[in-house]
């Protein structure tokens, strides 16, 4: 098991944990500390088009409110104005932020007309709308008539009735619209980094050098590391972009770097989205801009032949979904991708009794957690907070006896009626969440392991 930190956002203060530090992006010496990608109690949430018998396809990531709620903005709004007041703030409620809220990035806040503070994002003052029954509605028939595969079924989040006015349009996340970046680097949400990052043009992960890109050559020679990071080389003509500058190379060759630190590829990474390269040398760090919240001690770990996964203090993360129709294998690297409403619904029907519960053991959040990116709390019936990750309720499995098992990966667990009234209303609840676009799975819970 290979336990991913970066020295560029956070450090690994204790193999197999990662303690996240949230704030604005400040530089420390020669080192950097990424700020937050949202404010606490606004969640991100990936939109996605489902696709009969295989994965759901990933369209964009939008901005959510602490429950999940389509995040809006006005094209009637002034640039850091709020204009949506009395009858239109009953029907767009704004998206408040508290009196001590700061602004970072991308984040500011505004005043608005009666006094009270509203978040805005790239200066788009956000609001919520009253018409959204379930949580991410209109963004998700959104993203299907974009698709052009907007879906008639008797789903709310699927029939596309329900689509925001001509002037308002939904709040995504796209941190790639605010930064300058040159020709052949990219900004990307890499899921496995947990972070918004530098890539190049085919979304590969940069790496930022904690040196001096004249002496690296003599580094690598040392360790024989010149076939592993490969140096993001600038063209002769290029200059000077934001926070990017170019650096010259001993042997001549021009070479970005960011913020002063010279950029490079790693050799090991094979797909965009790896980030294999983070625990290789503590010289060579993600090139990290924002960092995504995470609970305390909660870390991304690589498990042999199934790819990164979510973990606590090493402990694999699951959760529970409906019995769905997929064609292809659900251990493959990026695989079992389901709907953040289908988690949403899913709620805590995956393990109710006390059986369940002694073998699924919910992943708690603290009393006071609040929802923040991918991360979001569920209140369970005891009184207990439990986080959610994209929608899905987390939990460990009892059979794993270290960290790096998963010993609970493709569960399942088949629901029995057995005549009482909350049997049957359960069997006909898991029987309902499993019908994805005219098929029927049946009744029961696959459990899963956390993907990034």
């Amino acid at each position: 098991m290979r336990v991913r930190c970066s020295r560029l956002v956070v450090a690994c203060a204790v193999a197999g944990m990662a303690f996240v530090t949230l704030g604005l992006s400040v530089a420390l010496g020669d080192e950097l500390v990424a700020g937050p990608t949202v404010p606490p109690g606004i969640t991100l949430v990936e939109v996605v088009r489902e696709l009969e018998y295989s994965m759901a396809q990933v369209l964009w990531v939008r901005l959510g409110d602490a429950h999940g709620r389509t995040l809006v903005f006005s094209n009637n709004d002034q640039p850091g104005m709020a204009n949506c007041v009395d009858e239109c703030a009953k029907e767009f409620p704004p998206l408040l932020a508290p009196e001590d809220a700061q602004p970072f990035g991308d984040w500011s806040v505004v005043r608005r007309s009666e006094g009270r503070m509203q978040w805005a994002y790239q200066s788009h003052p956000l609001y919520t709308w009253s018409k959204e029954q379930e949580p991410g509605e209109v963004a998700v028939n959104v993203g299907l008539t974009e698709t052009a595969n907007l879906k008639l079924a008797q789903d709310a989040a699927e029939i596309g009735s329900l689509l925001p006015p001509a002037e308002w349009q939904v709040a995504r996340f796209d941190p790639a619209a605010s930064i300058p970046v040159p020709d052949g680097i990219e900004v990307q949400l890499v899921s496995s980094a947990q972070a918004v990052i530098l890539t190049d043009f085919d979304g590969r992960t940069l790496y930022a050098f904690d040196g001096d890109a004249k002496l690296d050559n003599q580094i690598c020679s040392d360790h024989g590391c010149e076939i592993q990071w490969l140096p993001i080389g600038a063209p002769a003509l290029a200059m000077d972009v934001g926070d990017f500058s170019v650096v010259t190379r001993v042997d001549g060759s021009r070479q970005w770097a960011y913020k002063r630190q010279p950029l490079y590829r790693y050799s090991g990474d094979l797909l965009p989205g790896d980030v294999h390269g983070q625990a290789v040398d503590q010289n060579w760090t993600v090139a990290v801009l924002m960092e995504n919240f995470r609970p305390a001690q909660v870390a991304i770990t690589t498990l042999e032949g199934y790819g990164d996964v979510v973990s606590v203090d090493g402990m694999t993360l699951y959760s529970g979904s409906a019995f769905q129709k997929v064609w292809g294998g659900r251990n493959l690297r990026d695989s079992y991708k389901n709907a953040y409403h289908r988690g949403k619904r899913f709620g805590l029907v995956a393990c109710v009794d006390d059986d369940c519960l002694q073998t699924w053991r919910p992943f708690q959040a603290p009393a006071d957690a609040t929802s923040n990116g991918f991360w979001e709390v569920l209140a369970r019936h005891d009184g207990t907070n439990q986080w959610m990750y994209k929608g899905y309720a987390l939990y460990t499995y009892a059979g794993d006896q270290a960290p790096g098992h998963n010993r609970g990966q493709a569960t399942y667990a088949f629901a029995h009626l057995e005549g009482s009234p909350d049997d049957l209303e359960r069997v006909m609840r898991l029987s309902e969440l499993g019908f994805v676009i005219g098929a029927s799975a049946g009744a029961g819970v696959y459990w899963n392991i956390a993907k990034p």
